[in-house]
C-alpha cells in the first residue's frame, strides 16, 4: 500500500516515504520498567508512559496507512510479576479503554479494536471494558488493531487445534490447510488475520518472547529489534524502521531476481 507523505501531528512536519507499507505489524512493546528506573520514577508510572505510547502508535499507524497492527500488551509470563504492579497494569489498561471509547478523533478513523489471549485470566473489569470497545467498533474495517493480553504464542496454536478437533468430530470432510487454522487463532473469527509482516521489538531485547509464533514465523516476517524504550518510541522512530523495512524488502527482491537469472541461465531459458 503506497504512500506518498505522513504527517506528525506534534510537529507538523511532513516525512516523505515512497514505497509500500507493511500490511500488518506486531509491536512488542519493552522496556516501561526500565524507562521508569532510568527516570527514578515507579514502574507503574512507566506503564503509565508506556500507554500514552500506545494511544499515539495507533494514531501514527493509522497515518501511515497500516491496515492491522497487533501489540504485546501482556503476556501470560507477566502474571509472575509483584501482584501490586500486574493489579495496576490491569488499572492503566482500563483508564487507556475507557480513553480511546469516548475519543472521537480515534472512533471517526474507524478502528476495529480486538482483544486476543486467554480472557478468563482477566480481571472482570478488564474484560467488560474490552467487550464495550469492541462492540462500540466491531462494525469497523478502516484498521484493525488487536491488543494481545494474557496471550502466549504455542497457547495460541493450542486453543486453535483444540477448536479444530472439536469441530472434526463427525466432519470427515474437513480439511485442515493454513487459512483453516489460521481462522482458529486469536482473534477467533471467519475473517482471518494475515500473517505478520514487520515485527518490531523496543527495549533492546533480542527475542520474540513467544509472541504471534504462527502468524509471524509463518510468515517469514522481518523482525527489528529498537534499542529505545517503549515510552520513549517517537513518530521519526516509525518512519526510520518502515524505510528500514522497505530497503530490506527491496534488497531481498534484488535476490530473488537475481537467483532467478542464475537459474534460468543454468537451465537455458530466456529472461
Amino acid at each position: 500500500m503506497p504512500f506518498s507523505q505522513i504527517r506528525n501531528h506534534n510537529s507538523r512536519t511532513f516525512l516523505r516515504l515512497d514505497g509500500n507499507v507493511p500490511e500488518h505489524i506486531a509491536f512488542i512493546m519493552d522496556g516501561n520498567r526500565r524507562f521508569a528506573q532510568k527516570n527514578g520514577r515507579e514502574a507503574t508510572w512507566g506503564h503509565l508512559m508506556g500507554t500514552k505510547s500506545m494511544e499515539n502508535i495507533l494514531h501514527w499507524t493509522y497515518l501511515a496507512k497500516i491496515k492491522h497492527i497487533t501489540v504485546y500488551a501482556f503476556s501470560t509470563e507477566n502474571f509472575k510479576r509483584d501482584q501490586a504492579e500486574v493489579e495496576s497494569i490491569f488499572e492503566l489498561l482500563e483508564d487507556m479503554l475507557f480513553k480511546i471509547s469516548n475519543d472521537e478523533k480515534i472512533l471517526k478513523k474507524k478502528i476495529h479494536i480486538r482483544l486476543i489471549g486467554e480472557t478468563d485470566m482477566l480481571p472482570p473489569k478488564t474484560i467488560a471494558a474490552f467487550k464495550e470497545l469492541e462492540e462500540k467498533t466491531s462494525a469497523n474495517d478502516k484498521m484493525y488493531l488487536n491488543v494481545a493480553v494474557a496471550y502466549g504464542g504455542r497457547n495460541d496454536i493450542v486453543q486453535a487445534f483444540q477448536r479444530i478437533a472439536e469441530k472434526a468430530v463427525g466432519d470427515d470432510d474437513l480439511d485442515i490447510t493454513d487459512d483453516e487454522i489460521s481462522k482458529y487463532l486469536f482473534p477467533y473469527s471467519d475473517k482471518i488475520v494475515p500473517g505478520v509482516d514487520f515485527m518490531i521489538r523496543t527495549g533492546d531485547e533480542h527475542r520474540t518472547s513467544n509472541f504471534l509464533s504462527w502468524q509471524a514465523n509463518g510468515n517469514n516476517a522481518a523482525v527489528y529489534f529498537y534499542s529505545k524504550y517503549w515510552p520513549e518510541f517517537t513518530f521519526k522512530d516509525l518512519f526510520y524502521l518502515l524505510r528500514k523495512y522497505q530497503k530490506n524488502e527491496e534488497e531481498n527482491l534484488k535476490k530473488e531476481l537475481k537467483r532467478a537469472e542464475k537459474i534460468n541461465a543454468f537451465l537455458g531459458r530466456k529472461t
